[in-house]
């Protein structure tokens, strides 16, 4: 007897000291990553380690009712009375045992089977004694609620499917929160033989199983008989469901980056979903004419979050996020130029730019039209996105500072110096990405500052200095609003439920991009065509490529009544007067003025409107030295450049034409009235073949200001003959160099110095 009290003492004391011995074992953190939109709904999942759809355990989050009640009668129905370890249980189950003469019960609580998911060993008494252990420590660490929840986050339920989140999404498509009785029964029972009894390997026994425990519960009251009867009659799912795959580009990059298992974006499921679909659709419409790739960004030009971001039109046939490959920008920074200039007291949109044949030593830039129109408006200019003035206004406004402002407000791929990109820079020659160019647009509709756009609810960024005044990103606001838009979407002003918004195409060199890009007071929209690949389409423009997709997009989005358009910035805007010829700040004797908005800085004076002395019918100007007294008088005209004169002439419109001046005076009072236009100083000149194998003739261009002058032409200091009205002469130039000189009946000159070379066409 001793002795076997002995033995008694000796197991107790044994068991007590392994209490002790016994670690309490944890789960790996190996989980599935979890990216969800802004009101936690999955966008995408990843496998993990392992290749098992296995979401990570969320906190304080509570089990539903129907779920808890399901797993607890089946699994465990006395889990809130015993301390990990059910006594009657054990004595039970080790009597079954012992008379069976093998395991036909184990005994294992709720908690002893989250000590075996922890640490999974070999069903032996030993082992079964260690999970008895190890399930009194594991009630001593946690909670009821909590030990319910580490077995439903980490039960098997069947293939690679772990954790009753994952499950629910897998079969049902739901949140554990919105499972039906049915439903709930059937995750309760799949974790007791997930391989034997799971929808893909024996349905119809998994529904036995569960329609089993649904007749259980409600013989314990927790449901009426109607229930019982509609839960019964629901399907076993016979197949798993696919998760989410949204924004994927997105969700593949914040994985790469991630720090945690779940990623809380601010992308709106509801516009990602109609993103993708508008970008894939219009893309394979593109697929016919050799353009194969697109993306788009929509981000809320309030906050700066982003809301939709599809990296291509199809993700499992291009891996590249298109939306941070930098791409040459076509013209999607005159914007900016024009607002910086409008800063420094340049110009407004009513200034007139001189938009002529323009040359900084080698680089001769062209409008997209190859036509000229002498003098065109800030305003028109932007709208029709020319070249020349463009270029002209960043050779004013330096190309250095334009850099550093670039820089300043987000644009990151600026990898050269300001000297190695030059001028080129306004005109694409600068590399960007669909990113930043909706970080800089977003910017003019924030009013100048510009914050890094956001996807982590937790990164919005603080508040940082403006760059630009309210006022001048008003004023181009309001310019890029009156783009033309494309298709019927260009009379879009007609109709009550269209909406205002300022934007801007681009189209790189080579047609190998094609951008447009825009903010609303609500909605900043980057959006890119072409091919990754880089090969160029003839009919690749923004206007006609990007832009329809654009306006898909826009016209998608929901609109709020009261942010139809920007606020006036009252306070960074006042009235001033301009000349109402030229739109410069006008000169005491600019004889016609506007008052129109214009930012607080100085505007230039009006270049154009100079005095001058006529005689009394104003036939002739006149001189101290040729006037007659009493006979003369001061008037106030427009006198433009004569390369100016010339163009403004073609187009048929007024040049602003000065009287000759007294022909008998000894004075030589005008300056410079004779141009040539073409060719420029120092320039070359490369000639084409005809197709029978001849150089071409060079066209030589002459301007005057007067136009009824007879010029006089030289070439080469031989006299080639003599213009009227129209100077224009067509002659065969052979190659090297040569000297141009043109002079009128007065004595007025122009000369240049000009090369040529001829090349096979």
């Amino acid at each position: 007897m001793r002795r076997r009290y002995k033995i008694l003492i000796g197991i107790f004391v044994g068991i007590v000291l392994l209490f002790f011995v016994v670690p309490l074992p944890h789960f790996l953190a190996d989980y599935s990553a979890v990216v969800l939109d802004r009101d936690g709904r999955v966008l995408r999942v990843f496998l993990n380690n392992r290749q098992q759809w296995h979401f990570p355990p969320e906190k304080d989050v509570r089990v539903s009712q129907k779920l808890k009640a399901s797993v607890l009668y089946f699994e465990d129905r006395y889990f809130d009375y015993h301390f990990g370890v059910n006594p009657v249980s054990v004595v039970r189950a080790l009597y079954q045992n012992l008379r069976q003469g093998k395991t036909v019960s184990g005994a294992s609580t709720l908690t002893m089977q989250v000590a075996r998911l922890m640490h999974p060993r070999p069903r032996t008494y030993f082992n079964k004694t260690l999970e008895m252990l190890q399930a009194l420590k594991i009630e001593m660490q946690y909670s009821k609620e909590e030990i319910l929840q580490l077995y439903l986050d980490h039960a098997p339920y069947g293939g690679n499917v772990v954790g009753y989140r994952a499950a629910a999404l897998r079969f049902f498509r739901k949140s554990p929160d919105q499972l039906t009785w049915a439903e709930a029964a059937l995750l309760a029972v799949l974790p007791n033989a997930p391989g034997k009894i799971s929808p893909q390997t024996n349905p119809d026994l998994l529904k036995k199983k569960r329609d089993a425990l649904l007749n259980a519960l409600h013989g314990e009251g927790y449901f009426d008989s109607e229930t019982l009867y509609l839960a019964k009659k629901e399907s076993v799912p016979r197949k798993s469901h696919p998760f989410p795959l949204l924004a994927p580009h997105l969700a593949r990059y914040i994985k790469d980056r991630r720090t945690a298992f779940v990623y809380p974006t601010t992308i709106d499921r509801d516009i990602q979903i109609r993103a993708e679909t508008l970008v894939a659709r219009h893309v394979s419409r593109l697929q016919q004419r050799g353009i194969h790739n697109g993306f788009a960004l929509i981000a809320d030009t309030k906050t700066g979050a982003v809301r939709a971001y599809v990296g291509s039109e199809n993700f499992t046939d291009s891996y590249v996020d298109g939306i941070r490959a930098p791409r040459s920008s076509g013209s999607l920074l005159k914007p900016f130029l024009y607002a910086l200039s409008m800063d420094a007291g340049l110009i407004l949109p009513q200034s007139k730019i001189r938009d002529i044949p323009t040359y900084y030593g080698s680089f001769s830039p062209h409008n997209a039209s190859r036509t000229f129109q002498g003098l065109v408006s800030a305003h028109d200019a932007l709208i029709l996105s020319a070249n020349v003035p463009a270029v002209r206004l960043l050779y004013t406004y330096g190309v250095v500072a334009f850099y550093e402002r670039l820089r300043a407000a987000g644009l990151t791929t600026l990898f050269r110096t300001p000297n190695d990109y030059g001028l080129p820079l306004v005109l694409g020659g600068a590399e960007v990405t669909g990113w930043d160019m909706a970080v800089l647009f977003r910017g003019l509709g924030n009013g100048g500052v510009f914050q890094p756009l956001y996807i982590n609810p937790a990164d919005r960024p603080s508040e940082t200095p403006s760059l630009l005044s309210r006022g001048a990103c008003y004023l181009v606001l309001n310019t890029l609003r009156d783009l033309s838009r494309p298709g019927i979407e260009f009379y879009w002003h007609q109709f009550q439920n269209q909406w205002p918004i300022a934007w801007k195409t681009g189209t790189s060199y080579g047609h190998r991009d094609a951008w447009a890009v825009g903010v609303s007071p609500q909605w900043t929209i980057a959006v890119w065509v072409g091919n990754f690949a880089g090969e160029g389409v003839s009919e690749l423009t923004g206007a006609r490529c990007a832009a329809p997709l654009f306006f898909d997009l826009f016209n998608s989005l929901p609109h709020d009544p009261d942010q139809r358009w920007f606020a006036p910035p009252q306070a960074d805007l006042i009235r001033r007067d301009v000349c109402a010829d030229t739109g410069y700040r006008a000169a005491p004797h600019c004889p016609e003025r506007v008052s129109v908005e214009a930012p607080r800085s100085l505007l230039q004076i009006c270049p154009y409107h100079r005095v001058i002395t006529v005689n009394a019918d104003s036939t002739q100007r006149v001189c101290s030295l040729c006037w007659q007294p009493g006979e003369h008088r001061r008037v106030a005209r427009l006198v433009y450049p004569p390369d100016v004169v010339h163009h403004l002439r073609q187009r048929g419109q007024s040049a602003g034409d000065l009287p000759p001046h007294r022909a008998d005076c000894t004075a030589q009072a005008d300056r410079a009235p004779v141009h040539i236009v073409y060719p420029t100083r120092n320039a070359r000149l490369y000639l084409p073949r005809d197709f029978d194998g001849a150089v071409q003739n060079v066209v030589l261009r002459v301007t005057h200001r007067d136009k009824k002058r007879t010029l006089y032409w030289y070439l080469n200091h031989r006299y080639l003959g003599e213009t009227n009205t129209r100077h224009v002469k067509s002659v065969a130039l052979p190659t090297g160099q040569h000297t141009l000189e043109v002079i009128d009946e007065i004595g007025h000159r122009d000369q240049t110095r000009f090369y040529v070379s001829s090349r096979q066409g």
